[in-house]
């Protein structure tokens, strides 16, 4: 029932892979398999601020774009400072970096407390840094 339920903000239901290679795609300009997912412009728009300040719903300050979340000094998707993405429910990330030409998804199946980065997360986007 709630997968079929149509909520754009809430219900994306994918694999880790798929996930990373969709955002890396978009970290890459928005082509994937020659298909144009996203038009350049609309990638820069992706990491062009739209909102900063408190999340009435989150209840903590976040940054967004049209679309996506920003990275945040405080609690960073990677490095560098146009990454943009989401993450889920208990822990799970998405995201684009187009400084690195990096996709990056992770999903889990054990619901964790954190809103934005779980240390599992972090540990993981780390790892992948440190290896590039």
């Amino acid at each position: 029932m709630a997968r079929g339920a149509e909520i754009p903000a809430a219900n994306a239901h994918t694999n880790a892979r798929s996930l990373a290679r969709l955002y890396g795609a978009l970290a890459r300009g928005g082509e994937l398999d020659g298909v144009r997912v996203l038009s350049r412009e609309g990638v820069t728009r992706c990491h062009t601020e739209e909102w900063f300040g408190k999340d009435e719903v989150l209840l903590i300050t976040t940054r967004f774009t049209t679309g996506f979340m920003l990275t945040k000094p405080d609690d960073p998707f990677g490095p560098n400072p146009h990454s943009f993405g989401h993450p889920g429910a208990g822990g799970s990330l998405g995201f684009a970096d187009p400084d690195a030409k990096l996709g990056f998804g992770y999903v889990m199946n054990k619901m964790g407390p954190y809103i934005i980065v779980d240390p599992r997360t972090r540990t993981l986007i780390e790892a992948v840094y440190a290896s590039l």
